[in-house]
Parts: C-alpha cells; sequence; structure tokens
C-alpha cells in the first residue's frame, strides 16, 4: 500500500527542489503582486521583533533559500532555518555566507523535525503552513515552543474568488499539494494553542498591483490598505476574503494538556 504521507511529502520535495535547483526561480512572474504586500510585511516583521529578547532561540520554519536573510541578520537571537529541500538549505548557507551571517540551517521535515522539545522561543515563516498537512506540524510547533514563546507565521487564505480562479490557471506555479488556509484551519490552531491571533490583508489593495509602474502606486495603495483596514475592522466576515493573513501562535498547549 503506498503510504500517502511519504508521497506528499517526495511531490513537495521534488516541486522546491526543482524550483531551488533553476537558475530562474519559476514563481518569478508572482513577484509583481508582492509588490503591495507592504502591510502585511510591516506587521509580520514587527510581531517577529517584539516576541524576541536578548539570546532569543528563533527557527525560520520553511527557510527556502533564505530569501530573508537581510531581515533576519538585523535580529539579535540564536538564529536556525529548517527546510525538506536540500537545495533550498544549499542557497540559504551560501546567502548566511555571503552576508557573514551566523545562522544554522537543518534539512528536515516539518511535520517531523527531530528537534527537541521546547527548543525555540520564536518560530516564524513565510507561506508554508499551507504546504503542510496541520494535523501533524500543529503539534509538532507546539512541542518545540518555548512554553513562554510564540510562532508568527504569514499565509495565504482561500476564500477570494478571484484569487483562487488565478491558482486554477496556474497550476504549475504551485506544488499540487498545497492548499490555502481556511476557517477550520484557525480551529485546529485552537488545540494546539491557547491564543490564536490572525490579522488580515490585501482585499482592496490588491488592486494597486496594477500600477505599480506608475508613480501613483504607492500613493494608491497605501489608500486601499487603509479601506482594507476599515472593512476588517468593521465587518467579522470580511477578513477570510483578504488575500494574506498574518498569524501569532502563543501559549502552546504540550500534549499532556491535549484532550
Amino acid at each position: 500500500m503506498t503510504d500517502l504521507k511519504s508521497e506528499v511529502k517526495e511531490r513537495e520535495r521534488g516541486f522546491h527542489d526543482i524550483r531551488y535547483g533553476s537558475e530562474v526561480d519559476p514563481r518569478f512572474q508572482l513577484e509583481k503582486y508582492y509588490s503591495i504586500t507592504h502591510e502585511s510585511q510591516e506587521v509580520f516583521r514587527n510581531l517577529i521583533r517584539e516576541s524576541l529578547t536578548k539570546d532569543s532561540r528563533l527557527l525560520e520554519y520553511g527557510c527556502g533559500m533564505g530569501e530573508s536573510a537581510d531581515f533576519h541578520i538585523t535580529l539579535d537571537c540564536d538564529f536556525y532555518g529548517l527546510d525538506i529541500s536540500p537545495e533550498a538549505i544549499k542557497k540559504a548557507e551560501a546567502a548566511a555566507r555571503e552576508l557573514s551571517f551566523k545562522a544554522t540551517y537543518l534539512v528536515a521535515d516539518a511535520e517531523n523535525t527531530m528537534l527537541d522539545a521546547d527548543s525555540f522561543d520564536v518560530i516564524i515563516g513565510s507561506g508554508i503552513l499551507h504546504h503542510l498537512n496541520l494535523d501533524n506540524a500543529l503539534p509538532e510547533l507546539s512541542r518545540i515552543t518555548k512554553k513562554s514563546g510564540c510562532c508568527v507565521f504569514t499565509e495565504p487564505l482561500g476564500y477570494n474568488p478571484m484569487i483562487n480562479l488565478f491558482r486554477a490557471l496556474t497550476p504549475r506555479l504551485r506544488s499540487s499539494d498545497e492548499h490555502p488556509l481556511m476557517t477550520d484551519d484557525f480551529k485546529k490552531m485552537e488545540q494546539y494553542f491557547g491564543k490564536v491571533e490572525v490579522f488580515y490583508f490585501h482585499f482592496f489593495s490588491f488592486g494597486a498591483v496594477f500600477l505599480r509602474k506608475t508613480p501613483f502606486f504607492d500613493r494608491v495603495r497605501r489608500r486601499l490598505a487603509r479601506i482594507d483596514n476599515y472593512f476588517v475592522q468593521t465587518f467579522d466576515w470580511f477578513g477570510k476574503y483578504c488575500w494574506i493573513c498574518v498569524i501569532r501562535l502563543s501559549d502552546p498547549i504540550k500534549s499532556s494538556q491535549v484532550a
């Protein structure tokens, strides 16, 4: 009988080895859309900074090629990175050397890291949870996060019909097993973390991408972001239709506490 769990992991590893082993990232054509993510990135990075104390141990969960090393080097922490792709880790190590950034990188399965319990003060990740089986990843995250620690993630959401249409039309730009987050995923998080905070971004502001090459881009993006924030704050149902969310998970519930 085929081990479905292993099959999924091999597909993910293969997809990302090809992606990270290529001279040109096949997802480069998506970069224009991320030009409008200033607000979500600022919240993501500020939450990371707020969560760190001197000498904190920080793990980047699904670190990829170390694309954010220029930000990580500014953090006063003991930095670790983990990814399932050996190709990604090779490039992350090379990027760290180029920046003289002291970091420890590991090839490992995010759903079963083999790391010691209560290892990290802060765990972070960008676009990683939606590649994983959360029934496995969440208890693992809870296990390796210190009781006083937290996890901070930025992830895509799965409810916006226009974005879902684009995903359906461009299947080769993503792995076949990824699944943008849904309401049930946040409920799962509450089983393993006592506090789950979700911040929503980029519904109206997504439209600014079409002005990215004009002198009006920043002004329009900021204004649309303020409209996004108004709707998120005013209507409870609105947030899930945004493109991206930032999540902070704290108060990990250890296995002995899980009913």
